[in-house]
């Protein structure tokens, strides 16, 4: 067994009451995959699929405003990837991005979804790029954010994850017994100075960790490690890619390097904001995304 799959182990021990919980709106429920015990909200209608994943330590709780924005022209589902939120992975689930990107297949057949719009943000993007790839389809458009090439992001991994998370085994359970301290560090990290943001984004995440959910941030990094850059080439989908110019972790990144990947991707720059442009500028974002879908 993998040392990744420690995460599920530990994500076993919370059991199903905590998932049960955290089903606070009528509008979420709980779907098992082959990845695990999904948490999924619905706004449900016949209106245009739009896919979002909160980008962990975020859960569904930070996107309400967001998901409220855009549930007037979309039929938004929202869901805890595995392994983050009140997802829970199951111990076959290797956090690669060939099972995570089948379980989102899985998670649309079961909610008889056809084709869909996705709203992923950064290392989830290579998520939704991998799909776009392969069910070309079933995916009509991308939004990113935050989001580089394939390259720039492992770059990125070295500059910003430490090195001991990459270890199997060690890096799960360090990651598990500080995953509050890291947590709270990324969003010092990911926000510009002084933001109006960062005291509600912690408390929302400390509120879902304290209650038993998941940021299996070492299982991420080791399975984006195993991945290959040929899984995001050549992608035809119409894409656009938001970014936060004062996300202190990207600094250093070129987004525009997205374009290895999507050679005709559109790119916008929110000045002033940082790793959240879905959450820190919601209405904008909101209205970015309906004119995209809408024009392309």
């Amino acid at each position: 067994m993998r040392g990744v799959n420690l995460d599920s182990l530990i994500a076993a021990t919370r059991g199903r009451k905590r998932q049960e919980k955290s089903l606070q709106s009528e509008h979420m429920r709980l779907l098992a995959t082959q990845a695990g015990v999904l948490r999924v909200l619905d706004t449900g209608g016949y209106k245009q699929p739009l896919l979002v994943v909160p980008d962990g330590p975020c859960v569904i709780e930070h996107y309400a405003d967001l998901i409220d924005l855009l549930s007037a022209d979309f039929r938004v589902v929202c869901f805890d990837l595995p392994g983050f939120g009140f997802s829970y992975p199951a111990l076959t689930y290797d956090f690669s991005v060939i099972q995570t990107t089948e379980a989102i297949i899985e998670v649309m057949d079961l909610l008889a979804i056809r084709d869909a719009s996705l709203a992923f943000t950064c290392a989830n993007g290579f998520l939704a790029l991998r799909l776009a790839k392969q069910y070309p389809h079933r995916i009509t458009h991308l939004v990113l954010g935050q989001t580089p090439s394939f390259t720039a992001m492992r770059q990125w991994n070295e500059r910003i994850i430490p090195n001991i998370l990459q270890v199997p085994y060690l890096g799960q359970a360090i990651a598990a017994r500080f995953a509050r301290q890291f947590s709270a560090r990324w969003y010092d990290t990911a926000l510009p100075p002084n933001s109006e943001h960062k005291s509600a984004f912690v408390a929302i995440a400390n509120q879902a960790l304290k209650a038993g959910g998941c940021f299996c941030l070492a299982s991420l990094v080791q399975g984006l490690k195993r991945t290959d850059d040929s899984e995001f080439d050549e992608v035809s989908v119409p894409t656009l890619l938001i970014y936060g110019s004062r996300d202190r972790s990207h600094r250093h990144t070129d987004f525009a390097s997205l374009r290895e990947h999507v050679p005709q991707a559109e790119i916008i720059t929110f000045t002033g904001c940082g790793h959240f442009p879905d959450l820190e500028r919601p209405q904008i974002y909101a209205t970015h995304i309906k004119q995209f879908v809408s024009a392309a």
